[in-house]
């Protein structure tokens, strides 16, 4: 948990606990509205395409996912002195390669389940939109790339953010959740209304 420190114990007083773990949440509120412009910049996409909202929380939450699971390998083997000198490259390369792998499963699920519930909606009435089926297997592949892509980033991230504060001296264990949630947040709602704006809308 971010904020919580190596000293901070159950028997700990609440005022000191306080004090170590409220300057983090400040600043993952800060991080936040960082995504929520990304989604902000996007706004005339969502209203045109209201059915994206509906998915962001899938693109968002899987992505987060993805990045969590590495960032807990990096952690652990930094914990454990697993990880030694020189192997950053390798690390990096192998979780950019699981993102990518588990972006193309997860993302025919998604996209399936994104072109399932399209055809289930009532066609558009403006008649310059796509047909129905035509815009339901776009928004599909839509949500399948972007899953994609945002495996990918997730997983490099996931690795790249604790290596970073490592090297900067700081300790990993304590920031890296708060960089993460917004690399993820940004690049998998960024990603995937950056594709519908030019593909679809």
């Amino acid at each position: 948990m971010v904020g919580v420190t190596k000293e901070e114990r159950l028997s700990t007083p609440w005022p000191r606990s306080l004090l170590a773990r409220h300057p983090w949440l400040q600043l993952n509120l800060l991080t936040a509205f960082v995504a929520a412009g990304v989604v902000a910049i996007f706004q005339h996409t969502l209203d045109k395409l209201v059915i994206l909202a509906v998915f962001l929380p899938v693109l968002a939450g899987q992505a987060g996912n993805t990045g969590c699971q590495t960032l807990a390998v990096a952690l652990r083997g930094m914990t454990l002195g697993e990880f030694k000198s020189g192997k950053e490259r390798a690390l990096v390369l192998k979780e950019g390669l699981l993102g990518l792998v588990n972006g193309i499963l997860v993302g025919i699920s998604a996209g399936v389940g994104m072109y399932i519930f399209a055809a289930m909606q009532p066609p558009p009435e403006d008649p310059l939109v796509l047909a129905p089926a035509e815009r339901a297997f776009m928004l599909g592949f839509v949500t399948f790339a972007a899953m994609i892509g945002s495996c990918v980033v997730s997983g490099l991230s996931g690795a790249l953010i604790p290596l970073t504060l490592k090297r900067l001296g700081a300790d990993p264990c304590t920031a890296s959740s708060i960089f993460l949630t917004t690399a993820t947040d940004v690049a998998s709602m960024g990603i995937f209304l950056g594709l519908a704006t030019v593909l679809i809308s």
